[in-house]
């Protein structure tokens, strides 16, 4: 069965069964930074580090390299392939993680601290998709269906919930018993070396990760922008973590188009090239 990598310009007319990897146009990915030690928990956090509508959205969160990710997924994609010939849906986050950069027709597919994001193609030595999903093995379905139980199945499905139920119940029992060890632990380490309490270096470390989160998601909004720059023959686009430097092969002023989302500190022409910071 043929694979295809379904971009946002995808314009392929389909007519047999095919599996569809989604790019990264079609989903958000996070990391998930805090301590996790099982799928099931992951699972659990991952709405909660995305701003988006539930009902709009599927949260689900995978292990990945020893590492875990939380992604949303919208409900609706609307892809431009009859319903009937799709047959299995898959993230480029999962499937195609071995491989740091892809080339499609008209994105460069690139990995930023584990995670893929889509640019403007460039001229590089990544590797050019066609070869990659000759030989792909895809590794995990993505479900956007809500499933019909049969009548039949009931009771067999509620033997099973009350059986995961008795599981996780012990295994909250568990954790509650875990919390409490550590805060003991915690206030006989206070005790013994006359520590004052951690509130304030709590909310410290929460300030930065909400500053983290808000700055990733900045990032990912300037990188859709680039991705629909009218003129695609980028030289550099780069980031020092304060503001982009981009250099385009045109004699065309892009200030009116950058303008919108940024603020221009110096720019040039004969090519292209401008510093930019978002306001």
């Amino acid at each position: 069965m043929k694979t295809i990598l379904y971009t946002k310009d995808f314009d392929e007319q389909i007519n047999e069964d095919v599996n569809i990897i989604l790019s990264p146009h079609f989903y958000w990915v996070k990391k998930i930074e805090i301590p996790i030690k099982s799928i099931y928990t992951a699972k659990k956090v991952a709405k909660n580090l995305f701003d988006l509508n539930e009902k709009e959205y599927i949260f689900d969160a995978y292990k990945i390299n020893n590492k875990y990710f939380a992604f949303a997924i919208k409900k609706n994609l609307n892809l431009k392939i009859p319903k009937k010939y799709i047959k299995g849906i898959y993230l480029a986050q999962i499937e195609l993680f071995d491989f740091d950069c892809i080339n499609t027709k008209r994105f460069t597919i690139k990995k930023v601290d584990d995670i893929f994001f889509c640019f403007p193609k460039e001229d590089n030595k990544c590797k050019n998709i066609n070869t990659i999903l000759e030989n792909i093995k895809l590794k995990k379905r993505i479900n956007l269906n809500y499933l019909s139980i049969d009548k039949s199945l009931i009771f067999s499905v509620l033997i099973f919930f009350v059986t995961f139920n008795i599981y996780f119940l012990i295994e909250n029992i568990k954790i509650n018993n875990s919390i409490k060890t550590i805060e003991n632990d915690k206030q006989k380490l206070i005790q013994k070396y006359n520590l004052p309490p951690t509130t304030f270096q709590l909310n410290s470390i929460y300030n930065d990760l909400i500053t983290k989160y808000s700055k990733q998601k900045t990032i990912k909004k300037d990188l859709e922008f680039f991705s629909t720059t009218p003129i695609k023959k980028f030289t550099k686009l780069s980031f020092d973590g304060k503001k982009y430097m981009v250099i385009i092969q045109t004699d065309k002023n892009l200030n009116s188009y950058f303008s919108k989302r940024f603020k221009i500190l110096s720019y040039s022409l004969n090519p292209y090239k401008a510093v930019l910071k978002d306001e």
